[in-house]
């Protein structure tokens, strides 16, 4: 799912500060998704540069509160994103592979030790907080068994640990 794209479509709906689009959007995606404000502003100072969206300034007391509408450009920006064919796979957004990439300059031995701790990790979790889970988790499960045997692979190593776990 694209942010800037849940903005414009929050903004359709009228007018609204920062704020009011992420307490909108948790409220309507609720736990699925939690962006910060830091990446709202961004986003919609980027899609006011784009002239997707109209910024006006709304004094507030002493605070500046930027008020924020969908342009007629953004409208059709939104609509055609609509039509287009939605990517797939979906993107995976696993903490796994943010630490893989941060240890691959270390070399195979360090992918393969965040592996192993990422799967004690998941064994030791307690039986009752387990559910299955959807697809997208168990392709993530795939990619990271796969970048497990390759980084044992590379690290002179054959693995036999069980599969990375598709329940949480």
């Amino acid at each position: 799912m694209h942010l800037r794209y849940a903005l414009l479509a929050l903004l359709s709906e009228g007018e609204a500060h920062g704020y009011q689009l992420l307490k909108l959007f948790n409220q309507r995606l609720g736990p699925f998704w939690h962006p910060n404000i830091g990446q709202v502003y961004q986003l919609l100072h980027d899609l006011e540069r784009r002239g997707l969206v109209a910024r006006r300034d709304q004094r507030v007391g002493p605070r500046l509160r930027r008020i924020f509408r969908l342009t007629t450009r953004g409208e059709r920006a939104l609509r055609t994103w609509l039509t287009r064919r939605p990517a797939w796979p979906p993107p995976l957004r696993d903490e796994i592979f943010i630490r893989l990439l941060a240890v691959e300059r270390d070399g195979p031995r360090a992918l393969l030790d965040q592996l192993t701790r990422r799967r004690r990790n998941a064994a030791g979790s307690s039986v009752l907080t387990r559910r299955p889970v959807c697809r997208e988790r168990q392709r993530a499960a795939t990619g990271v068994r796969e970048h497990r045997k390759r980084a044992a692979r590379e690290a002179g190593e054959h693995w036999t640990g069980p599969p990375v776990s598709t329940t949480i």
